[in-house]
């Protein structure tokens, strides 16, 4: 099993997007993955489907350490896809809420949660506070979302010196996936200069700018469900291939199948449903 921060200290750089994203493409691909809201705007639990319930990520950090393995899995919800459940957050959450930066480390550990999952993906609210650093200590790796803008790639050198400091038993960063790519010479010139700052820890795949990510979250749709065949997932595709070493052709493959299954389940759903009403009337 494998647990995964997804992080960036600055805000509006998709990584919420990114985290249920990636979550829904995990778990399409064959693995059981469960999703963290760590964040009090809870955008990723409206994002899959869930919304605030109770308990949540708080009544974890709020319980004692013998009370919170209870809490934690009782507070695991089954989301769209049989395979990927949620922990969702709420607007109460806060620094103040963590007493200890260990408690959600220590937590997930003594729930065993290999038994049950491949992946954790938990998505934060910008900056690095108690919460983030909560989420570090508890994870093996960081995937960093961020624009190609001169601030955004100033502030990943901080950031990292920062995680350094503050969490040097926790999780590092590993990869920075470049967001809202609109392939311009100013966006690959900070690009090349990622490539430099951070060797080997950069993707090759950028996420380009698609209304389609808005239009599922929107919709409440998954993307690779109801929107295959549009230019951000096919790049969603490639990120995952990248990310957690996948054959890309075997994913293709194994998301066409489940979209062909969709359908055909939703169309037979609204033949019953069709077929009902007619009996009723």
């Amino acid at each position: 099993m494998k647990t995964v921060s997804v992080l960036n200290h600055k805000g509006g750089v998709g990584k919420t997007t990114f985290a249920g994203s990636t979550a829904q493409a995990l778990t399409l691909t064959g693995f059981r993955v469960l999703a963290i809201d760590n964040d009090s705007q809870h955008n990723l639990s409206s994002l899959l489907g869930v919304g605030v319930k109770r308990p949540n990520i708080r009544d974890i950090y709020t319980a004692s350490q013998q009370e919170a393995p209870v809490q934690f899995l009782q507070s695991i919800r089954k989301t769209e896809l049989p395979d990927l459940h949620l922990i969702s957050s709420c607007r109460d959450l806060c620094d103040s809420d963590i007493q200890n930066i260990d408690h959600l480390k220590k937590t997930m550990d003594a729930c065993k949660l290999e038994r049950f999952y491949d992946y954790i993906l938990i998505d934060n609210a910008p900056g690095i506070d108690k919460l983030q650093v909560s989420s570090i200590q508890a994870s093996d790796e960081i995937f960093v979302p961020t624009e190609l803008r001169q601030f955004a790639v100033d502030g990943l050198v901080e950031m990292e010196q920062t995680i350094s400091l503050r969490c040097p038993q926790g999780g590092k960063i590993t990869k920075i996936i470049p967001n809202f790519y609109r392939n311009t010479i100013r966006q690959n010139t900070f690009r090349d200069a990622l490539y430099k700052l951070f060797p080997d820890r950069v993707t090759d795949t950028a996420i380009p700018v698609d209304q389609v990510f808005d239009e599922i979250a929107t919709d409440g749709k998954i993307l690779f469900l109801h929107r295959l065949y549009s230019k951000g997932a096919a790049y969603y595709l490639k990120i995952i291939h990248e990310l957690f070493d996948l054959d890309e052709e075997q994913i293709w493959e194994q998301m066409i199948e489940k979209r062909k299954k969709r359908i055909s389940d939703e169309a037979r759903q609204r033949f019953f449903e069709r077929k009902n009403k007619a009996v009723d009337l």
